[in-house]
């Protein structure tokens, strides 16, 4: 991967506070809870790289300071379980997330945004985007990636952008340095994907911060295995001493025109965020129990169906529940066909 380097130094990390429990300043319920230690604010002006692993210029972290980072989601089931032990650590993290993701899933992705968490983008479609053929089709998904997550948002969201593999180029670093876009590699990655169980995962993450001391964190949503682990994990890195830093952009990403208008053909009826009218003003239930019929006549017995999960707002390559994977055995992505 490449190295930073141009206009980084107009980029700033800014302390916002320390806090003792919660980056939102919502009453924590529990107790033992781990907690935000302090949320950092990011001038991205100029496009700064962070994570060790490849970009070396901000070290900002002190000892015993982590940043849980999860990628490639929203994905149902596996990133509300995510979300369920942060909030029951009440904790913060940044959600990288994939544009077709995102409008396969917004009202996860807008569960995530609700629970105070950094939304960054990860590409449209996880391409590795030194394969792509000319640096048009490389910017193109980087683009519409970030439309994309904006979009399902529908709200405010971070400069912040974390390359499918962690697979850069000189030329995408510079697009998204004039795009005063910040980039993330990582310090500890897990390596969830590859090996799939919660124990690993967790001693994977553990033994590694052990050695270094501190570090930005790559795990992600999407795996089963990492939904079931981030519970006890959560729970671990506060039993070894570690603080959760959250990170957020000094200013909200602005995306492109052109390209919030491409992605507008993947949408399919998503309604502006705070624009849908309540469930309860279109659904009113105006009768229930057994009878069913006027008069009070019981209805005749039913076999009850089996209940089916509606189709996501976004039809264009959402992934299936079976796509979404177990640890059985690894799964094809439509990223990967």
């Amino acid at each position: 991967m490449s190295k930073l380097n141009g206009p980084l130094l107009a980029a700033a990390i800014v302390v916002a506070c320390a806090l003792p429990a919660m980056a939102d300043n919502k009453p924590c319920a529990n107790p033992n809870a781990l907690g935000v230690s302090r949320v950092v604010e990011i001038d991205t002006t100029g496009g700064p790289g962070f994570g060790f692993q490849h970009y070396k210029s901000y070290d900002f972290l002190e000892p015993k300071e982590v940043v849980l980072t999860f990628d490639d989601g929203p994905q149902k089931f596996h990133t509300e379980a995510v979300l369920a032990a942060l909030a029951e650590q009440c904790t913060k993290a940044i959600f990288f997330s994939i544009g077709k993701m995102a409008l396969g899933y917004p009202e996860i992705l807008r569960k995530v945004a609700a629970d105070g968490h950094t939304i960054g983008s990860h590409t449209w479609s996880h391409a590795n985007l030194r394969k792509k053929k000319t640096e048009a089709e490389a910017v193109d998904e980087i683009e519409r990636g970030m439309s994309a997550v904006k979009r399902a948002v529908g709200g405010p969201v971070a400069p912040f952008f974390r390359f499918p593999e962690l697979a850069d180029s000189p030329e995408t670093i510079k697009h998204l340095q004039t795009r005063n876009v910040a980039m993330f590699s990582t310090d500890i990655d897990s390596f969830d994907f590859k090996f799939r169980n919660a124990e690993h995962t967790i001693k994977a993450v553990i033994d590694r911060l052990d050695k270094l001391g501190k570090g930005i964190v790559l795990m992600h949503d999407i795996q089963p295995s990492t939904a079931k682990a981030v519970p006890a994990l959560l729970v671990a890195l506060k039993q070894h001493g570690y603080k959760i830093v959250q990170m957020k952009p000094k200013a909200p990403l602005q995306t492109l025109p052109e390209f919030d208008t491409a992605i507008e053909a993947n949408v399919k009826g998503l309604s502006a965020a705070g624009s849908e009218r309540p469930t309860a003003s279109v659904v009113r239930t105006i009768s229930d129990g057994p009878q069913s019929k006027l008069g009070g006549e019981p209805a005749p017995a039913q076999t009850t169906p089996t209940a089916t999960m509606a189709a996501p707002t976004a039809t264009a390559d959402t992934p299936s529940q079976t796509d979404a994977g177990s640890d059985q055995k690894p799964k094809s992505w439509f990223w990967k066909k």
